[in-house]
């Protein structure tokens, strides 16, 4: 053995690519860089001498002495989370989770009831923000999780599932074949509004912006008094008075994504991300 030295770090990359079945996904879990994943495999790769994983499509497969290294990484995170966790006995210790506010009443209920079983000595605060402030604290350190909405779709590969972006308006609202449509957004920053621009000049048709609201709630009210349509992500049912407008169609997919803190249990993440897609495509289905 080139080294008897095995560092925690390297160690839980290595499990997290073999619990997530790649180095892309172990990388989003981890909250590190592909790059890095890979340095940290390597450098135990150097460790054992020789190599412990090979690459097989877009998944990888770990040797012979892959699976032996990995059962070991187990038992020794196991053991030192173990210890981390006695040593802090008696602590308070709390999980900060953001969620966006779109369909935060149908996901939260599972994500919340998912981390108090992986954390049961663990208390949960929960605090709910724009997305793009939200991702800004997971990547500050200062919140350890967030589930937050990407108005632009693009990156479905590391989303929990799609969601459809519709006009919305008042129940009964009518807009205009022919005066220039009357839009109520949100402010900056939001990554609703350029998927709304989009589907705007895709459309063809002259608009004007008739309210802004930095919240869900203020968005709703000006939707509400008839003040004009927004185009929103629709997860499980719409709030009173307020429906979809037949006239205007579906626009882009939006995406739904869990994101962590660097250093986050891999475990954590893995919980949250699955009972946010287990809720999301219970939503979808609800209204199927």
């Amino acid at each position: 053995m080139a080294s008897s030295t095995l560092d925690i770090a390297p160690l839980r990359s290595l499990v997290a690519v073999a619990d997530c079945g790649g180095f892309h996904r172990a990388a989003a879990v981890l909250h590190l860089t592909q790059s890095a994943v890979s340095q940290h495999v390597r450098k135990l790769e150097a460790a054992v001498g020789e190599p412990v994983v090979r690459r097989s499509g877009r998944g990888v497969v770990f040797t012979d002495k892959g699976a032996q290294l990995l059962a070991h990484a187990r038992r020794i995170l196991a053991a030192h989370d173990s210890a981390v966790d006695d040593l802090i006995a008696g602590q308070e210790r709390t999980l900060i989770l953001g969620v966006t506010e779109h369909g935060a009443d149908l996901i939260l209920p599972s994500i919340t009831t998912a981390l108090r079983s992986h954390l049961p000595d663990w208390s949960v605060r929960v605090r709910f923000d724009r997305n793009l402030y939200l991702a800004e604290s997971v990547d500050r350190g200062s919140m350890d999780l967030a589930v937050i909405l990407d108005g632009s779709g693009l990156d479905r590969a590391n989303a929990v599932g799609t969601v459809r972006l519709r006009w919305v308006a008042a129940r009964g609202y009518k807009a205009s074949s022919i005066e220039p449509l009357q839009v109520v957004t949100f402010t900056e920053p939001c990554t609703l509004r350029a998927p709304m621009f989009s589907a705007l000049h895709t459309l063809g048709r002259q608009y004007q912006i008739v309210g802004e609201s930095p919240d869900l709630s203020g968005l709703y009210a000006g939707l509400r008094s008839g003040l004009g349509m927004a185009l929103l992500p629709i997860i499980g049912w719409l709030p009173d008075g307020i429906a979809p407008v037949e006239a205007m169609p579906a626009a882009n997919l939006a995406t739904l994504s869990v994101v962590g803190r660097r250093g986050l249990e891999a475990g954590v993440y893995a919980a949250v991300e699955g009972a946010a897609r287990e809720a999301l495509s219970g939503a979808a289905a609800a209204i199927a």
